[in-house]
């Protein structure tokens, strides 16, 4: 279900027109637990299978489960989407292999997104190139949505779901349900 139209922007439209595009060769996105980051990570990735392409996704909040090699040969894919990189900055080994992929991506056809929660000027980085590499990237802040927002993208999830969801059921979930649109 984390597609582009389900996706309600609100103020993140230029972010949300941007990862449509798939014009930026390296794209960031920085934004708090439940702002949409997820979403549109994996919104990029669904795009570009059903458009036929190459693409992978991969959170790093379980990069415990795997090895970083899993970055090796990545550039031949037509889209790579890293979620939660903030869990495998600082760590020397991974950083060495996102700084190669980086390399790598820069002589291919191949695309990066990242997300974290903070942008990268935010983060402590074991290695300053890689630092420096990906602060040139194009760095998207995510905005929270309203409230009035959060009521229009949980009726959109809705309607994507086969019902209407009347303003008042939705002023009642606002009101007794955590306030992310992940929750609601």
């Amino acid at each position: 279900h984390m597609v582009f139209r389900s996706f309600y922007p609100g103020k993140n439209l230029e972010i949300y027109q941007s990862l449509q595009a798939n014009l930026q060769k390296l794209i960031w996105i920085a934004g708090k637990k439940d702002s949409g980051k997820t979403h549109l990570l994996q919104a990029a990735f669904h795009q570009c299978i059903h458009l036929s392409g190459k693409s992978l996704y991969i959170s790093m909040r379980e990069f415990d489960q795997f090895s970083p090699e899993i970055l090796v040969n990545l550039d031949r894919l037509d889209l790579i989407c890293i979620d939660d990189v903030e869990f495998v900055l600082g760590k020397q080994l991974w950083e060495r292999k996102l700084l190669d992929l980086y390399e790598r991506i820069q002589t291919s056809d191949c695309h990066l997104v990242m997300a974290s929660y903070e942008p990268p000027k935010g983060i402590s980085f074991f290695l300053p190139d890689l630092a420096s590499r990906f602060s040139m990237s194009v760095v998207h802040q995510l905005e929270m949505l309203s409230e009035s927002e959060m009521i229009s993208a949980i009726q959109l999830h809705a309607n994507i779901r086969g019902f209407d969801l009347p303003n008042d059921s939705a002023n009642y979930l606002l009101r007794r349900v955590e306030r992310n649109v992940g929750s609601l």
